[in-house]
């Protein structure tokens, strides 16, 4: 979805003037599973993942520049396999048992080209792992208008992924090689309605094609183990409000969003995030976050199958249950000049918690998989 992110509010439209550089580093730890959902006394460690992010982007010439993005992570730890009941009937959580290691590259390259009164961009990359090679491409533009006051934007993009999962040997249900796809498109509108409020708004549609189940997990239909099995297309589409108000008395602005998202896989999600945005010193901008989410499940989710179903389609993915979650944050950001160079330092944490209890429907039965993890990012920027 990179290569399809929407234009900043109140975005640059104008090619930058100066050559920069930024380099962030993210630290990221799921919870362990909790002894009382999980199947056995194994590894119920779950994901770590430590991200290296690179940006850099300079100008060409008086109407274009171009930027690339460089991201590296490691992965590793165990991963939620399968649930099965316990003797009472509850769900409980079986885990993959030996610990996942894995790394992925992820290369994007974007140049921007400006008018009067417009601004397109072209966008192309990868992103390489051991089991899956992805590519993929986007165009859009944004153009101003109503004294610029106005902005409509637009965009389309496509990607393809390559999977060919490993110890294919070991865990004969997985399959060799499998490939899918994505299309996908927006479209925007940005307001200025004040001197110190802005809104926009946004449609995305997405449509996949191909393997789109997980090679990984398993899911329990009538005592048996079996792979994971969902439908070979999926139509998605989101609708994205974002509003900005500036307090001058205050010194600090609010961001709210609220996103919308729906798909054929009979899901439905709510998404909504605010922010304060406070001037503590000149340098110096502090920002508490809150964000609330809630989905219901997909049609053919379950914890686990007592039937066949008539479509064949089965999955436990704590991904696919009907679940609420609350996420908690407060990032630093710091600027000062050196050596004829502007530095700009960024520090944030964030606690992700998730339940059936959180969700704005009735639970009956909460998923033993899903995820609460902590979050901590430091960012360096370079001007120069």
């Amino acid at each position: 979805m990179a290569v399809l992110a929407l234009p900043g509010i109140a975005g640059a439209d104008s090619p930058i003037t100066q050559i920069s550089a930024d380099y962030n580093f993210s630290w990221y730890q799921e919870d362990k599973l909790d002894s009382s959902k999980a199947a056995d006394s194994g590894n119920r460690d779950r994901f770590k993942v430590q991200m290296h992010q690179f940006h850099a982007e300079a100008p060409v010439f008086d109407r274009a520049d171009v930027g690339i993005d460089v991201i590296y992570e490691t992965m590793s730890g165990a991963t939620p396999w399968y649930v099965v009941p316990d003797a009472d009937g509850d769900p409980i959580q079986v885990m993959t048992g030996a610990t996942v290691e894995d790394s992925r590259t992820d290369v994007l390259a974007t140049g921007r080209l400006y008018f009067d009164d417009a601004r397109a961009s072209l966008s192309g990359g990868g992103s390489f792992e051991k089991d899956t090679l992805s590519v993929n491409g986007g165009l859009s533009s944004e153009h101003h208008f109503n004294d610029n006051n106005t902005t409509l934007g637009g965009g389309v993009g496509f990607a393809y992924d390559r999977i060919e999962p490993v110890d294919t040997d070991r865990f004969p249900l997985r399959p060799k090689d499998e490939n899918r796809s994505a299309t996908t498109a927006f479209l925007s509108l940005e307001q200025v309605l004040t001197a110190t409020s802005v809104i926009q708004s946004s449609l995305t549609y997405r449509h996949n094609r191909g393997f789109l189940s997980d090679p990984y997990k398993r899911v329990l239909v009538a005592g048996d183990p079996i792979a994971d099995s969902r439908p070979d297309s999926r139509n998605q589409g989101a609708w994205l409000t974002r509003y900005r108000h500036h307090f001058k008395a205050l010194g600090g602005s609010l961001h709210a969003d609220y996103r919308f998202f729906l798909d054929d896989w009979e899901m439905t999600s709510h998404t909504l995030e605010l922010a304060w945005y406070q001037d503590v010193w000149r340098t110096l901008q502090l920002v508490p976050s809150f964000r609330y989410y809630s989905q219901s499940q997909a049609e053919f989710y379950g914890p686990f199958f007592a039937n066949m179903r008539s479509d064949g389609h089965y999955s436990s993915d704590y991904r696919l249950a009907p679940y609420g979650a609350m996420s908690a944050g407060l990032k630093a950001t710091g600027e000062f000049d050196l050596w004829s160079l502007h530095f700009r330092t960024v520090l944030a944490y964030e606690r992700y918690i998730s339940g059936g209890d959180y969700a704005l429907g009735k639970v009956d039965l909460e998923n033993p998989g899903l995820v609460s993890y902590h979050l901590i990012s430091l960012g360096l920027t370079i001007r120069f």
